[in-house]
């Protein structure tokens, strides 16, 4: 039972972050369901109730629970840091272009902070037990 809850965390992550972007901006932007790398990022959510979902099923000392979670790991590697450091050279470039009247459509908004990181495993993890909790409560029988 661990494929279920991870791809309703990955589905309800996403509409979330529709949600809060449209009510951010004021404005119906279908676009950010897509968008993966806006907060809450998809990967880090994604790992963090595959992490709870594969420890809950196999155990907490298992070699498949620490297969996920050293996963996890590159993953929080990953958004926090390399792609954190890409969109600020991104910007940096972007500067150097304008001051030499040239504009480059380089994307700024690579990875997040590591507080961010995390808090997106933290709510993976939730979510993933709602989600798993909420579909053994529907599709149990009596």
């Amino acid at each position: 039972m661990v494929t279920i809850p991870v791809i309703g965390v990955g589905l309800i992550g996403q509409f979330l972050k529709f949600c809060f972007h449209s009510v951010r901006e004021r404005r119906w932007r279908p676009s950010s369901i897509v968008d993966f790398e806006s907060f809450p990022n998809f990967h880090p959510l994604v790992a963090g109730g595959l992490c709870y979902q594969v420890g809950d099923a196999t155990g907490w000392g298992s070699p498949m629970t620490a297969l996920s979670i050293g996963l996890t790991g590159v993953i929080i590697y990953d958004t926090s840091g390399m792609k954190r450091a890409a969109g600020r050279q991104a910007s940096i470039l972007k500067r150097i272009g304008r001051m030499q009247s040239l504009e480059y459509g380089l994307s700024e908004l690579l990875g997040q902070s590591p507080v961010r990181t995390w808090i997106a495993i933290l709510a993976g993890a939730m979510l993933g037990i709602l989600v798993e909790r909420s579909w053994l409560a529907l599709f149990a029988g009596p």
